[in-house]
């Protein structure tokens, strides 16, 4: 379930519910686009207070996913909202959406309905959805101690594209659901110890060469990224 809300200084308010919305999802992050309110619980209501706040030039808010005790799990920003269309209990919305990548409230639903209780998980994702589920994990790791001079082991038959590398690595470093960047720079973000662990000793890389063949010139920045933190990396 879904809920609507206006911008607003203090804690957010919850104007109607909704039960899913289509199209609040993509990868260019910032776009203006239209999206679909399927199933709002008072149309006439949205949409009055909606032009009212285009007239007081307030016309912002979120799209919050919620649980089931309608508290807000996250949240998405749309700006200059207009409605285009309304029909029976679906609302058609114009604005500038700050979306997240494609997979991320797939991955979000998983988590309400206790569904990520193993590693790789991921796999279940298509290409294009990745993005989202590493930006689900950035959001939602939580971590419990720092861990130091760890020894870690990834295998490239595991992977198939760099986003399933991260994906791999993230869970490596730590855990169900564990994040550890999303690519080279963010990569190079949790080498500095800011995410779980505050060095690694050595890196195993199996099957290494059919990972060098994926990612072309990425699989020698990545090594470099370990070498610049004083990882051992072992290629086999």
């Amino acid at each position: 379930m879904f809920g609507f809300a206006f911008d607003s200084e203090t804690e957010l308010e919850i104007t109607t519910y909704i039960d899913d919305v289509k199209n609040i999802e993509h990868k260019a992050g910032i776009i203006y686009r239209t999206l679909r309110f399927i199933h709002v619980d008072n149309v006439p209501n949205l949409i009055s207070a909606i032009e009212n706040a285009t007239k007081n030039y307030e016309n912002n808010g979120y799209i919050c996913l919620l649980d089931d005790k309608k508290s807000i799990l996250t949240r998405t920003f749309i700006g200059n909202i207009r409605v285009i269309k309304s029909k029976k209990n679906n609302i058609t919305l114009l604005g500038q959406v700050w979306s997240n990548p494609p997979g991320y409230h797939k991955a979000m639903k998983m988590r309400l309905n206790n569904e990520i209780t193993e590693k790789n998980i991921w796999k279940n994702f298509r290409k294009e959805e990745l993005q989202g589920w590493l930006v689900y994990t950035l959001h939602t790791m939580r971590i419990d101690e720092v861990k130091e001079n760890i020894s870690i082991e990834i295998d490239g038959n595991e992977f198939h594209n760099l986003d399933g590398f991260f994906c791999t690595l993230g869970e490596e470093v730590n855990g169900i659901g564990g994040y550890f960047g999303r690519g080279i720079y963010a990569l190079f973000d949790c080498m500095r110890g800011d995410f779980g662990v505050k060095s690694i000793s050595e890196l195993k890389w199996l099957n290494h060469q059919r990972s060098k063949k994926l990612f072309k010139t990425k699989f020698n920045e990545i090594l470099q990224v370990f070498a610049d933190y004083n990882v051992k990396v072992i290629l086999e």
